[in-house]
């Protein structure tokens, strides 16, 4: 499968199946998708899986998934290298969301107003140098019985300098 391929079929699963989520193919992906860019090799990220056995911890939160993963970031006190950090770990994002499509694994990326809430995400376990990028919901999609819905091509608007 080549990316070109991919048009339109990456959208975030509007509903999942009840059916579970092996952490070993989360963290196999992961193994994959740290390969980011980011200056220094630092690797600012780190991972908080939840499921449906401990996932009630984001019932209230996030919409239903059978999974969740948290992704964080660290908070580095140099203004330039968090602004990398946060880009390279929006890379990664981007890089489990195209391994996950190859397994067919739905995953919606989701931001919230509770995950800004530092005494909420410290019970999850965020570190005092740490803040969630995004909460990934993760599950296998639903097969809609009406097929796929026509997508519109993306219309990009640059200026040439």
């Amino acid at each position: 499968m080549k990316l070109f391929d991919l048009e339109g079929d990456m959208n975030n699963p509007s509903e999942f199946l009840d059916r579970p989520v092996p952490q070993a193919l989360i963290l196999e992906l992961l193994n994959h998708a740290v390969w980011a860019p980011n200056d220094g090799l630092r690797e600012p990220w780190r991972f908080i899986f939840a499921d449906n056995r401990n996932g009630k911890l984001m019932q209230g939160l996030q919409e239903h998934a059978p999974a969740y993963l948290l992704v964080l970031v660290k908070e580095e006190a140099d203004h330039h290298k968090r602004e990398e950090d946060f880009a390279a770990v929006f890379c990664l994002i981007q890089n489990f969301r195209l391994l996950a499509h190859e397994q067919r694994l739905g995953v919606r990326c989701t931001l919230h107003d509770w995950m800004y809430d530092r005494s909420r995400a410290e019970t999850f376990g965020v570190r005092s140098n740490e803040r969630i990028a995004a909460v990934l919901e993760l599950g296998y999609g639903a097969e809609q019985l009406e097929g796929k819905a026509e997508i519109a091509e993306p219309q990009l608007q640059f200026e040439l300098l």
